[in-house]
């Protein structure tokens, strides 16, 4: 059971967090409103300043999911949260552009808010992790048992195998030898070959050094027990001997005082000497010019964290059975209740609209429509009514309906009159002599009116396209010299979410974690306002059916009842990338053929990197207006074009809202490629499916076979998103020269399959392709940079391999902290990170641990070990980074706007000359 009297303390007040973020969407709201006074210059700056505040807020936010119990309070700060996260997407579109570079740094808007790189980075929200773990246990589950099931079928085919060449080989001998009376029935060769061998476990050569490494320490452990004995012992006899035989004689007062001061002087200045040490190690520390061997406990709370996340768990649990006996009590008592509050309610709607028009009313379709207003038309109105003069003469004001299209709710049926996007008591009111004047019209008639007000309509329509037109050159007149910003689509959502916030949480402190009922209700009775509503339709169409029957028989019309539509004619053709196979065998197939498997916990904290402290700067000075960005900005980078992408699906409704559905993740052998993508899978929770040139060689050797493949993946991913695939070596099929050892894996079938799961991705989809390269430079042209929208390198930089290198090396308490790991780590340029840790390893044995107090460490020890390994080009950078800037496109487009900025710099030059 939950504690709920236990409340949680942890992190910063929820409440104080909302208030900040209505701040800051004031804020942005009057930065928007003041976009086209605002000079160009200031847009960055300006900008810059609310995607670092939004940041932190969104982080605080995080903080305060992730502590708090009560589990309606966390749903409502998830909703905060995915505004959040969608208006740093916008306010991050408005930096690229303003780059030109998927990296912006705000480095300098961080010193001056005070504000450190680690309130910055983006944290990942847990739930969303928390929320998949079932399904990728389950998952996990499928794969062993799908292992398991293919390994005993494999054995049993072997032992079926082996069974028939016994049972051959006996055969052939008991034909050829005779059968004698004196014969044994023990047959060796059935018992030697059913002996099943031994198996041992195979030595490697790091047992033997671990193995020799503990011996050799266990021989001196024992050898300086035994000296100390020893020494004791011989120590005693002399003492012994000496009194028995009369040597010894007490010392004088004075000269024992005299010894002791003595003593006591050198011991002093022994324990001075290593307090002022220890004092001179803590201050180099602190100034950064020393490492410290200690590692950081970083898990303090983790303790508490787990105690939270069980409470979290019980609390769901609570949650959802509170909900289900709401649900009975609802159902049982006041469901009849609700029907006959409809009823009569649509019945007086129906009986006052023929008072008053004299004829009975269409009904809604029961259908839900998501309405739109590009025909600048509201759905559902009778055609005549919605003529703009007509609205314009009778002065009512289209606010109402216009502001009804902005709902995200599709609705159907009776429910669509309460928003005023369909015929009401008071638009009936006011329209009674025209709807009446309207139906008593011939159908003729009726037919030419409606046709002139759509030749009208129509002509409104390209008027309005053309002032639409006008609007856009206007705008990108006004962008040449001032700022024009679009407003957010995320407005709406912000004033919903700050609404549910006064209504339900403001008046609420210190909210326990027991779940509130008063809000469980409203919910089930508003959902049961629209299903029930859905029932009551369709009696009230029959009464109402009846009643069009009996009006027409009254004045002798003949009445024709409405046809059905057929819904065979109304399905939709089955769409091409849709496979035949249900999402079962797919995932069988898949597994099989080794394109899913378990998943491998990784987070972005694994990826170290030093982020780029100098960009900002270095922008600002004429020839470095594009400098490079850090190994550790490439997980900001991924966590926004990615990671939010794949946790929000409301987000992905959106127009405006850009999100990549392809990835390239380009850099050296060992560079961290595959934690950024395990780090991908583990944050959002997404199912991750492998592609390498060997599995799809070995399993799909045809186009056809290829194209099947692309329909099984796309119809298992959207039943399973978010879905991660990564394919491996994704610059291969790409390369100009294919090496005559890749040919085999016949890299061209990769490259049809890259370009056609891309382009059967379309936005709705929380699916993702992420390539990993190493050599993008070598592919043709620009066709690896057509298929990837994004593009990251993850070259170590000298910060990170020097900080990584400092790392490894003052782990070890016996290294002096003064050892040159500069040079060293100038030799380790363009050396991947696992190559580094690799190599320190190989020099930093055991035995040479044990032996560094008497033999200090030496760069030169690691230079053997270094040209053991592959060469590295230190200045391998540029060669991602020209590619980069030549293939492109976001990279191109900056090259050219470094040229026209330098263009009239040099022509002022030369004339000064």
């Amino acid at each position: 059971m939950v504690d709920y009297n236990y409340r949680c303390n942890v992190g910063p007040s929820w409440k104080e967090v909302v208030g900040q973020l209505r701040q800051i969407d004031r804020d942005d709201r009057a930065f928007v409103a003041a976009a086209p006074d605002t000079e160009k210059n200031l847009l960055r700056a300006n900008t810059a300043r609310l995607y670092v505040r939004y940041m932190v807020t969104s982080n605080k936010l995080t903080a305060c999911h992730d502590c708090i119990v009560q589990p309606q309070l966390r749903i409502f700060i998830k909703k905060l949260l995915m505004c959040t996260f969608g208006r740093i997407l916008e306010l991050k579109q408005i930096l690229i552009g303003e780059e030109l570079s998927i990296y912006t740094p705000i480095i300098e808007e961080l010193n001056n808010m005070k504000i450190t790189y680690d309130q910055f980075e983006l944290r990942v929200p847990r739930f969303f992790r928390n929320e998949r773990r079932s399904f990728l246990n389950d998952m996990d589950d499928k794969i062993d048992e799908i292992n398991n099931r293919i390994a005993i079928e494999e054995n049993n085919n072997l032992l079926s195998e082996i069974q028939s060449e016994s049972i051959e080989t006996e055969d052939v001998k008991l034909s050829s030898t005779s059968q004698e009376s004196s014969e044994s029935q023990f047959d060796v060769d059935k018992f030697v070959f059913n002996i099943q061998p031994e198996t041992f476990q195979t030595i490697t050569s790091e047992d033997n050094s671990r193995e020799l490494a503990i011996k050799f320490i266990q021989k001196h452990i024992r050898a300086v027990k035994d000296r100390v004995t020893v020494n004791e012992l011989i120590s005693s006899r002399i003492t012994r001997n000496n009194i028995i035989s009369g040597k010894y004689k007490q010392p004088s007062k004075e000269k024992g005082r005299e010894a002791a001061i003595k003593i006591q002087r050198y011991w002093r200045y022994y324990r001075l000497m290593i307090q002022t040490k220890a004092r001179k190690q803590r201050r180099n520390i602190l100034l950064g010019m020393h490492i410290t061997s200690e590692k950081l406990n970083f898990n303090v709370n983790r303790e508490l964290e787990d105690i939270i996340q069980k409470q979290q768990a019980e609390a769901d649990l609570e949650y959802r059975k509170v909900i289900i006996k709401l649900e009975e009590n609802f159902v049982q008592r006041n469901k009849h209740e609700i029907i006959e509050d409809i009823e009569d309610e649509l019945r007086a709607y129906v009986w006052k609209y023929f008072e008053m028009c004299h004829h009975l009313p269409t009904w809604p379709d029961s259908k839900p429509i998501m309405f739109s207003d590009d025909n600048n038309n509201i759905i559902g109105l009778p055609p005549i009514i919605l003529s703009p003069a007509i609205l314009k003469d009778l002065n009512i004001p289209d606010i109402r309906y216009k502001s009804a299209l902005k709902q995200r709710l599709p609705l159907g049926g009776s429910a669509i009159l309460q928003t005023g996007r369909w015929m009401t008591i008071e638009m009936a009111e006011i329209l009674a002599m025209i709807i009446i004047e309207f139906e008593n019209k011939p159908a003729n008639e009726r037919k030419e009116l409606m046709k002139q007000l759509t030749e009208k309509n129509q002509i409104e329509k390209e008027k309005n396209i053309e002032a639409a037109k006008n609007r856009e050159k206007l705008t990108a007149a006004i962008k040449i010299v001032g700022v024009i910003l679009e407003p957010s689509e995320l407005v709406d959502w912000f004033k919903d979410t700050f609404n549910e916030y006064d209504n339900d949480w403001a008046l609420h402190d210190g909210v326990e974690n027991k779940p509130r009922e008063d809000l469980i209700n409203s919910e089930i009775h508003s959902k049961a306002q629209v299903e029930l509503r859905a029932l009551v339709d369709e009696t009230i169409k029959e009464e109402l059916n009846f009643l069009k029957m009996a009006y027409a028989h009254d004045l002798k019309k003949k009445y024709k009842e409405p046809k059905k539509k057929n819904s065979e004619k109304s399905k939709k053709k089955f769409k091409k990338n849709v496979s035949k196979l249900n999402p079962n065998e797919i995932c069988e197939e898949l597994i099989k053929n080794n394109l899913i498997k378990k998943s491998v916990t990784s987070r972005f904290a694994d990826f170290q990197g030093e982020v780029s402290l100098s960009t900002g700067i270095l922008r600002k000075e004429p020839y470095y207006s594009d400098s490079p960005y850090g190994l550790g900005d490439v997980r900001q980078i991924i966590k926004e074009f990615c990671v939010i992408g794949l946790i929000s699906e409301e987000l992905r409704t959106l127009k405006n809202m850009k999100f990549s559905q392809s990835l390239l993740i380009a850099g050296p052998e060992k560079s961290g490629k595959s934690i950024l993508i395990n780090a991908i899978c583990t944050e959002t929770g997404s199912l991750k499916i492998e592609l390498t040139l060997e599995n799809v060689s070995e399993n799909y050797p045809e186009l056809s076979k290829i194209n099947q493949l692309v329909k099984n993946i796309i119809t298992f991913a959207k039943q399973c998103q978010p879905v991660v695939i990564e394919v491996d070596l994704a610059d291969v099929p790409f390369y100009k020269n294919i090496p005559n050892e890749l040919k085999v894996y016949k890299p061209s079938l990769m490259q049809k399959l890259l370009i056609k799961l891309v382009k059967s991705l379309s936005k709705s989809d929380r699916i993702i392709v992420i390539g990993k390269a190493r050599s993008p430079w070598l592919t043709t042209k620009t066709k690896l940079s057509n298929v990837f929208e994004t593009i990251v390198f993850t070259v170590p930089d000298d910060c990170t391999i020097f900080l990584f290198l400092n790392d490894l090396l003052m782990s070890y308490p016996v290294v002096s902290r003064t050892f040159p790991v500069t040079p060293l780590a100038t030799m380790l340029a363009g050396y991947s990170r696992q190559m580094i840790a690799d190599i320190v390893a190989e020099v930093m044995t055991t035995e040479r641990v044990l032996t560094l107090r008497q033999d200090p460490l030496d760069p030169v020890e690691f230079v053997p070990v270094i040209l053991k390994y592959p060469k590295q080009n230190p200045q391998q950078f540029e060669q991602y980074y020209k590619w980069y800037n030549k293939y492109v496109p976001i990279g191109v487009s900056k090259m050219l706007e470094m040229e026209t900025k330098q263009t009239p710099k040099n022509i002022n030059n030369e004339k000064k000359k």
